[in-house]
């Protein structure tokens, strides 16, 4: 399916030389004769061949920072059209913005200084919404006339690299005249802080946000992620000399799992000490079994990689998700029985045999509603003790979501928090690419739950992955997603620049309490230093009564019948798998 963002991206693709205008046309085409909405241009040239995977997150970085600077513009537009606020001392707050590399909404700042009502900030916000809807109609009309050849027109006329800071809004959406104001507003910035502080640290993101007339504060994360600048290099290099790490491929690839010797795998009688009971599941470089010890005894669940099917990268996350395991004992994680390697070369890790459900089956039998409060509170409350020991541990999961989190039947709601494909040690520097990209610069799991320094390559600890636990609660809560999206760059864009919804807005029906609207939001702030420090912090909150309080939630008194149900039990029964299966599933 045909966005705007694709068009975007695909102009970055061209002006970067990362890949031949010709190709970007043809993959755009593609698009446009293509429905299924998980696929835009960045997978479909990686898919061809036609664009380097280490250029990915690049590209996507500078499609989503583009687009917010796209909203902002309009959001001015309107702001000067609707409201009374003078332009200068709009200019001034885009001109610390611009240097913080748009950490903060304009409208939000506004609303922290009272300078603009919520409900106004709402009103503006909806009809950017339609704005944008009427803007890409326009663009992707134009661009369909013109078979697509305005891709090779630069993005950023006259760059050369895409700096970030070259993305503004008085550069590429305003006239001179705001282009005046905000230069003359910046320069005013570097001469105060330069009284201030002797001109030690530029004015941060957080300085649009505090009282006139108190100090500007440091903002250690102000500075946006860059990909290394030899990766991209590399990669425009291998465009031009028509080099791809990937087979060629016409058209677009079937969302079907590509499974390797399928067959084979379901043939498989016994691994290592153990004889296979039963197939949980098999993907594209795996498989899970219900397993037994010569024929007796307690059953087990074996994970097998296989070898020949799996990437070097793939076969490197198996080891550290067993390493990293390994390190953390907690009855509310997964644990390792054994591992080994068959004589055939399949790699494999024991863990228990598990009877329940994912947490994501228990979300899917809600039927988009919330899950009865009574299992909300035990539930999240145990998942916070399990991530508190796997960050004393030193390890940030970075891959929480109701898919990676088993419910044991029995009555007792048991939770084990599993799959560390892709943890790392907190003292483990970031990768080079997105977490969330696979070597072929797909999506992979659910990049609903990422944290906005996930998708830009920042540092990250526990507070990353408070962040997706963020997340799941709002949708235990609710029974939706704090922010919603079709697309993967769509999530991108919308974890770094775009308000969640708050509880009330998600079901106004229910009466919430004020400190569980604010502990979720905090959860769910932009950045890591807003968000609570610890898992532990959040279990003294539940101690202190919010527990309590989410199992008391219901109906406000002048609700009207929705036909909520709150009250629902779900079903248990099977064997848990899916989590443990992973990543090892291949394509989707």
């Amino acid at each position: 399916m045909l966005r705007a963002t694709d068009v975007v991206a695909g102009k970055i693709v061209v002006q970067m030389g990362l890949c031949p205008p010709d190709t970007v046309r043809e993959v755009l085409r593609l698009l446009d004769q293509d429905a299924d909405p998980r696929w835009d241009l960045v997978n479909g040239l990686v898919h061809r061949g036609a664009l380097d995977p280490s250029a990915v997150a690049f590209v996507r970085h500078r499609t989503a920072l583009y687009e917010h600077v796209r909203r902002e513009a309009i959001y001015v537009r309107l702001l000067e059209r609707d409201t009374t606020i003078k332009k200068e001392k709009v200019a001034k707050l885009l001109a610390q913005l611009e240097r913080a590399s748009f950490r903060r909404r304009l409208g939000d700042v506004l609303v922290r200084r009272g300078n603009l009502r919520p409900e106004d900030d709402r009103d503006l916000v909806d009809e950017q919404q339609r704005v944008l809807a009427r803007d890409d109609e326009r663009v992707l009309s134009r661009y369909r006339r013109e078979d697509f050849a305005g891709v090779e027109k630069p993005l950023v006329p006259g760059s050369r690299s895409l700096d970030p800071e070259e993305f503004k809004i008085s550069t590429l959406f305003r006239s001179k005249a705001t282009r005046a104001l905000v230069d003359k507003a910046e320069l005013e910035l570097l001469r105060e802080v330069a009284r201030r502080r002797g001109a030690a640290h530029p004015p941060s993101a957080k300085d649009a946000d505090r009282p006139t007339g108190q100090a500007p504060a440091v903002d250690p994360y102000a500075e946006t992620a860059k990909v290394d600048p030899q990766a991209v290099a590399a990669a425009k290099a291998d465009a031009e000399a028509g080099v791809s790490s990937a087979a060629p491929a016409a058209g677009l690839p079937s969302a079907q799992p590509v499974l390797a010797s399928p067959d084979d795998v379901r043939k498989l009688q016994r691994i290592g000490d153990y004889g296979v009971v039963e197939v949980l599941g098999v993907g594209g470089m795996g498989a899970v079994f219900l397993g037994q010890k010569d024929g007796a005894g307690e059953l087990v669940a074996i994970k097998v990689l296989l070898n020949q099917a799996a990437s070097e990268e793939e076969k490197g996350r198996f080891q550290r998700e067993i390493d990293l395991t390994r390190r953390v004992q907690h009855p509310n994680v997964i644990h390792i029985i054994e591992t080994g390697t068959t004589p055939s070369g399949l790699s494999y890790v024991v863990v228990p045999a598990l009877a329940g459900r994912e947490l994501r089956d228990l979300l899917e039998q809600a039927g988009g509603q919330p899950l009865n409060p009574e299992l909300t509170a035990p539930i999240f409350t145990q998942i916070l003790e399990g991530m508190q020991a796997v960050h004393e541990a030193g390890i940030v999961h970075r891959d929480l979501k109701p898919e990676n989190v088993f419910v044991v039947a029995g009555g007792q709601h048991e939770v084990k928090i599993m799959d560390f494909g892709l943890a790392k040690p907190t003292t483990e520097r970031q990768d080079e690419l997105n977490v969330f990209l696979t070597s072929t610069g797909e999506v992979s799991g659910s990049p609903a739950y990422m944290a906005p320094e996930s998708v830009t390559n920042d540092p990250i600890d526990g507070r990353t992955d408070i962040y997706s636990l963020g997340v799941m609660l709002f949708e235990l809560l609710t029974g939706k997603l704090p922010l919603e999206s079709e697309t993967s760059q769509g999530y991108l864009s919308q974890h770094l620049i775009c308000p969640p919804l708050t509880l009330v807005e998600a079901r106004p029906e229910l009466e919430w309490p004020a400190e569980l609207e604010e502990l979720v939001a905090s959860m769910l702030a932009k950045t890591r230093e807003e968000r609570p420090p610890s898992c532990r912090a959040i279990l003294e909150r539940f101690g202190a009564g919010l527990a309590i309080k989410i199992r008391e939630l219901r109906p406000a008194a002048d609700a009207e019948d929705t036909g909520l149900d709150l009250q629902s039990t779900p079903q248990l029964d099977g064997w848990g798998f899916k989590g443990l299966l992973g990543r090892l599933v291949g394509r989707r």
